[in-house]
């Protein structure tokens, strides 16, 4: 049985639609519908069912949907977990087919692509996953974001055991979450169809949200056992591995759009920096922080014998400057040295892609 927990805070215009898909499902399903202290006609929605297979809980007041969230896996008496938006819709068959991926005791969830709509159901854009090792899943945290569309996943009951929503973040709750549940022992499948229908409109931005609301969620997961469990840091001892892992992490928030943690992952590296190798590394990073590659590839270029992750940035400072036949050299070194590291494999993807992008699925171009 699958347990699908929907929270509901005033999401009395699409409520209607979302607990139908929903309900249609071809699977054993219970819905557990959390209403967050809605004030519009929510509830009416809800009663109108009448549907067995729905356990409703009322908060009087709005907690947030963190705390709905935990409401329900309380609650949850299913052998799989998923979490579904008020407002948004789920294919009929989508339930049996995440279900059939579940093929290996391994395999702790399983995710989808998602259509995109507006709140007038006009589809505006495709939401494209993908798999993602357990050990990649923290760099891609760092320099991407959340690596799943969490709408989107089912989760296996064990996989989600004893871990629950911070109800003290008031955005990316659900980011924080999943990213416990894939930093475990936990691997993941994907299946590239657009399974899950999300809708976003004004209310759900997260544009309209603080910096330090938006925030909030990336700071309490850059502590320092975090981020030395980057997997390029790896066999390196001490303090070095200390710097280098607050560099990378420093370097990957800053080229989002969080450079005052990144930043700050800088200034604290500084104490860090013990010897003259140490300092062109620095200042290598910082080179590319600042969009300064010239003053990136002089500094990498001062350490002589290079290891993986020095060949790796240097490469990035050549990419940066069109360089891509040296960007390449330096990318291929770095595999040369260090066989598993994945950084480099993204960064020859990226070379390919600003050199020509072949998509393989051609569906789309009967229709250009």
């Amino acid at each position: 049985m699958i347990s699908v927990i929907l929270p509901v805070f005033n999401a009395g215009d699409y409520l209607k639609d979302s607990i139908e898909s929903i309900l249609n499902q071809t699977e054993d399903i219970e819905l557990i519908v959390v209403n967050d202290g809605s004030t519009d006609n929510s509830e009416e929605v809800i009663l109108s069912f009448g549907d067995e297979r729905i356990r409703y809980v009322k908060f009087e007041e709005n907690k947030g949907v963190a705390a709905a969230f935990n409401e329900g896996l309380k609650l949850a008496n299913g052998d799989f977990i998923t979490f579904h938006g008020a407002d948004d819709l789920s294919l009929p068959h989508r339930f049996e087919r995440l279900l059939a991926e579940f093929c290996c005791e391994n395999i702790g969830y399983v995710h989808s692509d998602m259509l995109l709509i507006t709140d007038h159901d006009i589809p505006f854009s495709y939401w494209q996953a993908g798999n993602i090792s357990p050990d990649d899943i923290y760099s891609f945290f760092l320099n991407v974001g959340t690596p799943f569309n969490n709408g989107s996943i089912l989760f296996r009951r064990e996989a989600v055991e004893g871990i629950h929503f911070n109800e003290t973040i008031k955005v990316g709750s659900d980011t924080d979450f999943v990213l416990k549940v894939a930093k475990g022992k936990w691997r993941s499948f994907h299946v590239p169809e657009p399974l899950y229908i999300y809708r976003r409109h004004q209310s759900n931005l997260t544009k309209q949200r603080s910096y330090d609301e938006l925030a909030g969620h990336i700071r309490i997961n850059i502590k320092e056992e975090d981020l030395i469990s980057l997997p390029e840091v790896q066999g390196i001892k001490g303090e070095k591995r200390l710097l280098k892992a607050k560099l990378i992490a420093g370097l990957a928030l800053a080229r989002r759009w969080m450079r005052r943690e990144g930043f700050l992952l800088f200034y604290e590296a500084i104490p860090l920096v013990k010897t003259e190798r140490d300092r062109h590394f620095f200042e290598g990073m910082k080179g590319l922080v600042e969009k300064n590659y010239k003053h990136a590839v002089h500094h990498f270029q001062q350490i002589t014998d290079r290891d993986h992750i020095e060949e790796n940035y240097l490469g990035e400072a050549f990419l940066h400057m069109k360089n891509y036949k040296e960007a390449y050299r330096r990318f291929w070194k770095a595999l040369q040295l260090s066989p598993n590291y994945h950084s480099p494999v993204k960064n020859l993807k990226i070379i390919g892609i600003l050199r020509g992008f072949n998509l393989i699925d051609k569906h789309a171009d009967h229709f250009k």
